[in-house]
């Protein structure tokens, strides 16, 4: 009966966290996409992390006298040519927080996905330590 509470209580905690980094991005993409500014930005170069994927790195200009680097997600194709113009969201207060605007819409979808999928994953647990406690 221990190792089952054991095994809930990891079943719990680990799709939590997951559900509260999610709803994290999820609400800053959010926040950037309805309330930040916007402005295009340029893609100046790709980058290699490990694994075979590729990003992409987008300079941007929110106020005209300040630059910006901003960089995508890892995928497998790039996802933007060197010299391609992208819209950028960008946080008012803090300009060199920043999203690329097909990013952050594309985040939005899954983060829901992902936090729904967790979030029965954390009723379930609460449900089968109160059906062991």
């Amino acid at each position: 009966m221990l190792a089952i509470r054991m095994f809930l209580l990891i079943a719990l905690f680990v799709p939590l966290l997951v559900v509260c980094v999610n709803l994290f991005a999820l609400l800053r993409g959010r926040a950037l996409e309805s309330a930040g500014g916007r402005t295009v930005g340029v893609c100046v170069e790709h980058f290699w992390p490990a694994g075979g994927y590729v990003g992409a790195v987008v300079r941007y200009s929110p106020t005209g006298d300040s630059e910006f680097l901003v960089r995508s997600s890892k995928y497998a194709a790039a996802p933007l040519e060197v010299d391609d113009e992208v819209e950028v969201y960008y946080d008012r207060r803090k300009p060199g927080r920043a999203m690329i605007s097909f990013e952050a819409e594309r985040r939005i979808g899954y983060d829901t996905l992902i936090t729904s999928a967790m979030g029965v994953l954390v009723v379930g647990a609460i449900l089968g330590l109160v059906a062991t406690g």
